[in-house]
C-alpha cells in the first residue's frame, strides 16, 4: 500500500508515531484489532474509561479506507433508512439514526478539540440530483424531517446554481449537521490523544492467529518478523476492507469494495466560476460522485465501486478527468495530481456487525466492522455503544441484532457483487435517459 500517492499524504500536518514496544506474556482487558476511525474511536472510550487496552495495527494508522477516503462526514448510514424501514420497526430505525446521529456529534466537537487544528472542518455537504421527481424529493425530505427531527434542507434549481454551477444537477438537499475535513489528519490527531491518555498502540503489528485458554485469549502478533503472544480478557474485530484470514470465520460475512480518487491539479480562478460555496457534494446515483475543493483551488473527485482488483493510477486519472469534465465542461482540460484507491468492508445487508460474536466456543470476541460507505460518522457512533457494552455490560448493542451475519458468496462473492454494481449503473443511466425525455 503506497501512501505516497493520496493527497493526504502529501498535506499531512500531524504526524504519529507510537513509542510502545509490545512484549510477549503480556496481559490486557480488551485487544482491538484494526487501527481504522472505528478501532481508534473505541480504544478512546475504553482507555478513558479506566480498562487496560491495546490497539494492533498491521501497517501503519491512517493506512486504510479511515485516512484514504473522501472526508465527508454526515448523519445516516450506508443502508438508506427507506430501506432499514421495510424490515425494522420504526423505533429501531430512529434508535439507528440516533446512534449516526451520536458519530457526527463526536467528529465535531473532536475536530474543533486542541491537538485536531490540522482536520480542517468546513461545513455543509449537498446531495445533487440528476434525476427524480422534484416534488417528491421535496416532501420525502419534510416527511423526514418530521420523524427524525432532523433539518435537511430542499434546494431548487435555482437555489443549487447559487451554490454551484452544473447544468447536469436539477435540485438537491443540503444534510443536516453535515461537514468535510482532512480524514488522514484527524485519524493521526485521535491516535496522539489515545496515547497520551495512556492507549497502547502497536502498529506493523499483525495478528496471526488466536485461540482461547481458560478465561482468557492468546494472541499470536507478527511484528517485525518476530512472533510475540500475548493475552487478553476480550478481542475486538476492527478491521475493514484490508483484514484476511487471521479474523476467522467474521472474514465471511463481507466483501471487501474499492472506490477511488483523484485530485486535480491547482485550478486557481477558474474554481471560483463552479464553486459559489465551499460544500461537499454527491450526487443521488447508486454508484456516484463525491467531489469537493481541497488546498484552496483544487477538487477532490471521488467515483465508482468496484469489487475486483486494482485499477492503475493512470486509468483512475483519465477516469477522474473524464467524470469532472462532463459535469464541468466549462473547466477545459485539466490534470490529474493525485489518484489512488482504498478498500470498504461491506457486508450484503450494507449496514455493519457491532456486538458480541462467537466463532466456535470462544466467547468473548466482538466485532466492530462493516462500515463501507458511510464510515465517517456511524464508526465511531457504533463504537460508542459497543464501549459501553463492554464496560457496563449492558444491552446497548441489542439495536444492531437485526443485521444477521451473512456468508459473502465465497470467491463468487465479488462476481455476485460487480454484478449488482454493473447494473445499478445501468439503472442510473436509463433513470437519466428517461429524465431527458
Amino acid at each position: 500500500m503506497n501512501l505516497d500517492k493520496t493527497w493526504y499524504e502529501h498535506t499531512l500536518g500531524h504526524s504519529f508515531k507510537s513509542n510502545f514496544h509490545l512484549k510477549s506474556n503480556s496481559n490486557y482487558d480488551v485487544v482491538i484489532v484494526g487501527g481504522g476511525l472505528a478501532g481508534l474511536s473505541l480504544l478512546l472510550q475504553l482507555v478513558e474509561s479506566g480498562l487496560d487496552a491495546l490497539l494492533i495495527e498491521s501497517e501503519v494508522i491512517g493506512a486504510g479506507a479511515s485516512g484514504r477516503n473522501g472526508g465527508f462526514c454526515s448523519p445516516g448510514w450506508s443502508q438508506d433508512y427507506d430501506i432499514l424501514s421495510k424490515y425494522l420497526d420504526l423505533e429501531t430505525v430512529k434508535e439507528l439514526d440516533r446512534v449516526a446521529s451520536l458519530g457526527v456529534m463526536w467528529m465535531r466537537e473532536k475536530c474543533h478539540e486542541k491537538g485536531y487544528e490540522n482536520t480542517y472542518l468546513t461545513e455543509g455537504i449537498i446531495t445533487c440530483f440528476l434525476g427524480g421527481k422534484e416534488r417528491e424529493v421535496e416532501e420525502k425530505v419534510k416527511k423526514s424531517n418530521k420523524i427524525f427531527g432532523s433539518n435537511n434542507l430542499f434546494l431548487s434549481k435555482n437555489d443549487l446554481r447559487d451554490i454551484i454551477i452544473s447544468d447536469r444537477y436539477l435540485f438537491g438537499i443540503k444534510k443536516d449537521n453535515a461537514f468535510h475535513f482532512h480524514p488522514l489528519n484527524f485519524m493521526k490527531s485521535l491516535a496522539s490523544e489515545c496515547t497520551a491518555k495512556g492507549a497502547k498502540i502497536s502498529e506493523k503489528s499483525r495478528l496471526i492467529s488466536f485461540d482461547k485458554n481458560s478465561n482468557h485469549f492468546n494472541l499470536k502478533i507478527s511484528i517485525e518478523q518476530d512472533i510475540k503472544t500475548i493475552r487478553s480478557n476480550k478481542v475486538v474485530f476492527a478491521t475493514g476492507g484490508y483484514a484476511g484470514s487471521e479474523i476467522k470465520a467474521l472474514r465471511k460475512y463481507w466483501i471487501p469494495i474499492k472506490t477511488f480518487i483523484g485530485v486535480t491539479e491547482p485550478l486557481g480562478k477558474r474554481i471560483q466560476n463552479l464553486f459559489k460555496r465551499n460544500f461537499g457534494f454527491s450526487d443521488n446515483r447508486r454508484a456516484g460522485n463525491y467531489f469537493r475543493i481541497v488546498g484552496g483551488d483544487r477538487i477532490s473527485w471521488g467515483r465508482g465501486i468496484s469489487a475486483f482488483g486494482d485499477i492503475s493510477e493512470s486509468l483512475i486519472k483519465k477516469q477522474v478527468s473524464d467524470d469532472i469534465n462532463f459535469f464541468f465542461p466549462q473547466l477545459g482540460a485539466i490534470n490529474i495530481d493525485y489518484a489512488w484507491s482504498g478498500k470498504m468492508a461491506y457486508a450484503s445487508h450494507m449496514m455493519p456487525y457491532v456486538g458480541p460474536i462467537q466463532v466456535g466456543k470462544e466467547e468473548g470476541l466482538f466485532a466492530l466492522t462493516g462500515f463501507g460507505g458511510h464510515g465517517m460518522n456511524t464508526a465511531p457512533g457504533a463504537a460508542i455503544i459497543l464501549a459501553d457494552h463492554l464496560i457496563s455490560g449492558g444491552n446497548s448493542c441489542d439495536v444492531f441484532n437485526a443485521f444477521k451475519r451473512t456468508w459473502n458468496g465465497g470467491f463468487l462473492g465479488p462476481y455476485a457483487a460487480e454484478i449488482r454494481y454493473t447494473y445499478l449503473r445501468l439503472r442510473d443511466y436509463l433513470e437519466q435517459v428517461y429524465q431527458r425525455h
